[in-house]
């Protein structure tokens, strides 16, 4: 989700060269939230980036708008003709409504597994450990926090243009009174390949 607050951040280690849209949605134990995204690689797969808008509905409280960005660099692609994979990541993101706004800032690594099902399909499993620094801002005072956290995914290629993401994350926790995660958090997301990189 590119990489709002308050969901999951899930990332491959392989790119997709082309432009794609995808729909996700998030669910944590304090909210739940919805977002469009698009993302763009080159022909040669060395970088993504990824952009995205939505909206945070905290249980309880009214819905805010959120965006996020990140960027991708598969590092490396071995073992077995490049079913393995290992990537870097770093993304910003964030939301606010009236005087309170929030920053998420997560970066890290991901180990990837990818293989066919049959001719037109194909399977990837991936695991993302990272860093997440958050802060939260009321008017003139902020406060931060950084967590170690860690996100597991499959990607599945339904047909060549068309793929489903699932993950969930989990990892150090924030106390009720910082900002940052409180606990796990899933994801899902649906996307679909416009146009393969040139």
């Amino acid at each position: 989700m590119a990489q709002m607050p308050e969901v999951p951040v899930l990332q491959n280690a392989f790119a997709n060269p082309g432009i794609t849209i995808a729909i996700n949605y998030g669910h944590s134990d304090e909210s739940q939230a919805y977002a469009g995204a698009i993302a763009w690689a080159p022909a040669s797969a060395r970088f993504q980036v990824t952009a995205g808008f939505g909206a945070i509905e905290p249980d309880g409280g009214d819905r805010v708008p959120a965006w996020g960005a990140r960027v991708s660099v598969p590092i490396t692609q071995t073992m077995k003709a490049g079913k393995l994979g290992i990537g870097a990541f770093a993304g910003v993101g964030g939301a606010s409504q009236d005087d309170v706004s929030l920053l998420h800032v997560p970066a890290g690594a991901s180990v990837s597994w990818r293989t066919r099902l049959g001719d037109r399909r194909g399977i990837s499993f991936y695991v993302a450990p990272f860093y997440s620094w958050t802060r939260a801002s009321l008017g003139d005072g902020s406060e931060n926090k950084g967590l170690l956290r860690a996100s597991f995914g499959v990607d599945v290629a339904v047909v060549p243009a068309l793929g489903i993401t699932v993950g969930y994350e989990l990892g150090q926790t924030a106390d009720a009174d910082e900002p940052g995660a409180t606990g796990g958090m899933f994801g899902v997301g649906i996307s679909y390949a416009l146009r393969r990189g040139q």
